[in-house]
């Protein structure tokens, strides 16, 4: 067998996707309800009442109503970051008890194939789903708010327009800065990953907890170092009177430490793989090795 096909590997593809529908249908309704829910809090019961902004605002009700609303958009962010790191970490979620590891092992399809079917479904189409429930939920706030006689401020354009014209990632409208953003979402997104493929039982909560606990022994370690010797700031900038124009210099080290965080996510993947090639059908430790 070869070790990628892709005419194999749609097949492939799609018969997961159609096996794991009900699976994707009813996560989908329960980030959907969660997120409701979450608006309707947020508009409704957490800050000032409509009646009460309507009666003291009336000429400013578009901007007090639109501040309410950024806070379910908020909302909305961090849950995608949860949901998409849970999701990482339940990248082989289908293989649960042995008949379901069988049945996957023992696809006619290489390694290969079956990981990169796992990683797409976990990532990409978890991605898209998580947008389609956020945007929905928006939309069924948005029809409550208008059966009740709210004005329409819609909350799910905000992560990318703002509010009030103005611009919701300032600080990282700069290439560096959003290579350094995409750089550590991908860093420990990654790490998910590998904690996915690694434990057997609980996937989510043993990766959390291994990164906070190695997180601590981090930091423990390196308050031993004397940094004073290795001051240097990773930013500066500089005025320019003429031009009046700010301008940014970033340290060597800023790329060098970002390049091989790089390095790390492709040798969390590559290793994520091999831990899914030592994977048995048959196990009953808490570990896939």
């Amino acid at each position: 067998m070869s070790t990628f096909n892709f005419n194999r590997f749609s097949q492939a593809l799609k018969c997961h996707f159609l096996v794991e529908r009900k699976t994707w249908i009813r996560l989908f309704g329960i980030y959907t309800l969660v997120m409701f829910m979450a608006n309707l809090f947020f508009t409704r019961v957490a800050d000032s009442s409509y009646s009460h902004l309507a009666a003291n605002y009336p000429s400013d009700l578009l901007v007090h109503y639109s501040r309410i609303v950024e806070q379910t958009s908020v909302f909305g962010i961090v849950f995608f970051c949860f949901a998409m790191l849970f999701t990482a970490s339940g990248i082989f979620s289908q293989m649960k008890d042995t008949r379901k590891r069988s049945a996957y092992l023992l696809w006619p399809v290489s390694n290969v194939e079956k990981y990169v079917v796992s990683v797409l479904i976990s990532v990409v189409m978890m991605l898209f789903l998580t947008i389609g429930a956020f945007i929905l939920a928006d939309v069924l706030r948005v029809l409550v708010d208008w059966l009740t006689g709210r004005i329409v401020v819609w909350g799910f354009t905000m992560p990318v327009m703002g509010r009030d014209g103005e611009h919701p990632w300032g600080a990282f409208q700069d290439w560096h800065m959003v290579w350094m953003l995409l750089v550590w979402a991908f860093y420990v997104h990654s790490l998910y990953i590998v904690g996915g493929t690694l434990f057997r039982r609980q996937q989510f909560l043993f990766t959390s907890g291994t990164i906070v606990v190695v997180g601590i022994l981090m930091i423990m370690l390196l308050n031993q170092i004397d940094w004073n010797s290795f001051h240097f700031d990773f930013i500066t900038g500089t005025w320019d009177e003429k031009t009046q124009t700010y301008t940014e210099t970033f340290h060597p080290a800023f790329y060098i430490i970002n390049s091989a965080m790089m390095l790390l996510i492709a040798f969390h993947y590559w290793a994520s793989y091999k831990l899914f090639c030592r994977m048995q059908v048959i196990n009953n430790k808490w570990l896939n090795v």
